[in-house]
């Protein structure tokens, strides 16, 4: 074998060599490096959209404290149980002196509504300015409860007529909303 056969053979070993560092070691690792590229930017995009609703948390955040206040305030003007619409009313009469004579309850059929609708019939006697404090004390209370009607008269009794002379006799409605246990 001459000297340029085995230069030619060595040629053509290296080609062989590099053809197969190629197919077997370069090839492989070259598409396992394209696959961890594309993975990467696979996780940048994640990261970079998780750092946008990370930035959005805070307002997130805090539209949910308002929410949940929001939520909280409801639920005490709108109670479940006419429980509490009585406590209610009894204290603003407890407190201010009016004396309740009669207390009737009833439901308004209202079906399909998220609220249920409820009167309260009261018959009492106070003076002029108890049932002022009365129905400022029942108005500006937490709960919902308006003064759907309101009927006044003079009461001239003779246990009355002793001085005091300015009783009066009140019936009125109260209408009171409170929330279905459902929501429907």
């Amino acid at each position: 074998m001459s000297h340029t056969q085995k230069a030619l053979a060595v040629v053509i070993g290296v080609i062989f060599l590099l053809v197969g560092f190629r197919f077997f070691f370069y090839n492989p690792v070259a598409g396992w490096l394209a696959e961890l590229r594309e993975e990467s930017s696979d996780l940048d995009q994640r990261i970079s959209a998780a750092r946008i609703k990370e930035a959005g948390l805070p307002e997130i955040e805090e539209r949910v404290v308002e929410a949940r206040q929001s939520l909280s305030r409801l639920e005490v003007r709108y109670p479940p149980s006419i429980e509490s619409v009585y406590r209610t009313v009894t204290e603003a009469a407890r407190e201010t002196g009016m004396r309740i004579l009669r207390r009737e309850t009833s439901e308004k059929p209202d079906e399909g509504q998220a609220l249920r609708i409820y009167e309260i019939r009261i018959v009492a006697h106070s003076p002029y300015r108890v049932l002022g404090e009365f129905l400022d004390r029942i108005i500006s209370s937490p709960i919902l409860i308006t003064v759907s009607s309101l009927t006044v008269s003079a009461e001239i009794s003779p246990s009355l007529r002793d001085g005091t002379g300015d009783q009066l006799r009140v019936d009125m409605k109260l209408t009171t909303y409170l929330r279905r246990a459902d929501g429907v």
